[in-house]
């Protein structure tokens, strides 16, 4: 007679797929520039009173990092929902 496996052993946990790390790693990397874009404006801005400092948004780059930051938060998200 065979034996019945034990309820108590847990179930084999499937790897991460590469597309998600993938995922994982460019909004990091979204993330870091926007951060450092931030910061080094808002340096520029409070670090130079004697040279005039204006502001050049690129609306295609904040939509593509941004973009980028929240499709993996959300995946980040969704993940560790289920």
């Amino acid at each position: 007679m065979q034996e019945k496996q034990a309820k108590d052993e847990p179930t084999p946990r499937t790897a991460t797929p590469i597309w998600v790390w993938i995922v994982y790693v460019l909004g990091i990397f979204a993330a870091t520039i926007l951060v450092f874009s931030i910061l080094f404006t808002a340096g520029a801005y409070l670090l130079s009173d004697d040279v005039p400092v204006s502001l050049n948004v690129s609306i295609p780059a904040i939509v593509l990092w941004g973009g980028l930051s929240a499709v993996a938060l959300g995946l980040l998200l969704y993940r560790r929902r289920r």
